[in-house]
């Protein structure tokens, strides 16, 4: 009987405890799921804060298009954090730097700076700054280009010269020039006794000095008899490399 007595408590009690344990081996395994999904979190959250780090130190240099990549980057691999959503409160604006950045680079590269022996061996380089007008919709004129120069023996000018063909300009004409948004204004102007392609703006002192303040030149005129709007995006005009230069 006793023997009987201890088998059978034995057989109420073993499932009990195997429940028990078992039980505190699944609590065990949850707990340890829970801390790696925890630690992951971690990481993935110390990640994006290094990225949105990168992010602000490259907006406060100035790089904005290096900090738009790192934006990117950001909401590409964890859109979820913290740091994506402060990031998004600046986005906006770097995203209009990268453009104005952009621009800034497509204008400059529009101008072109040379250094060249004068003609006939003389002492002294000319040197010159140039840039084409934008083609106009419709307009199948020659190109033409607005030259600043300085001349060992002609001194400083500015003037518009055409790939071919001749402007209209009898003695005394005006052509209008419009900076930006202003008004326009006549500048006298006068063709080239060497260069019939070419007509020289009287006024260059005030052409030179707006240049840098500006972003778009406007030149109405007329080439062989038709009218011709001359449009040229001025805006990326390097001062220091033209002083360089000239």
């Amino acid at each position: 009987m006793k023997k009987t007595g201890w088998t059978t408590l034995l057989a109420l009690t073993l499932p009990a405890v195997c429940a028990l344990l078992l039980a505190g081996c699944g609590n065990s395994d949850r707990d340890a799921e829970a801390d790696r999904a925890a630690e992951a979190r971690r990481l993935h959250e110390a990640a994006a804060n290094d990225q949105a780090h990168n992010y602000e130190l490259a907006r406060a240099a100035g790089q904005y298009e290096l900090a738009q990549a790192y934006a990117n980057q950001l909401l590409h691999d964890a859109p979820d954090t913290v740091a994506a959503r402060e990031v998004q409160a600046t986005l906006a604006d770097t995203g209009v730097r990268v453009d104005e950045a952009r621009d800034k680079r497509r204008l400059a590269k529009l101008w072109s700076y040379n250094v060249e022996l004068m003609e006939g061996g003389g002492d002294g380089v000319v040197r010159s700054a140039s840039i084409y007008a934008t083609p106009a919709a419709g307009d199948n004129g020659s190109p033409v280009r607005l030259v600043l120069r300085q001349h060992p023996k002609w001194g400083r000018s500015v003037y518009l010269v055409l790939d071919k063909g001749e402007f209209d300009c009898a003695p005394g004409c005006k052509v209008s020039v419009k900076f930006d948004d202003a008004p326009a204004r006549p500048f006298a102007a006068t063709k080239s006794d060497q260069n019939r392609q070419a007509m020289f703006i009287d006024d260059e002192k005030t052409i030179r000095d707006i240049l840098d303040r500006i972003r778009v030149i406007t030149v109405d005129t007329s080439v062989d008899g038709k009218p011709r709007t001359l449009t040229f995006e001025v805006g990326g005009f390097d001062r220091g490399q033209l002083e360089r230069h000239m």
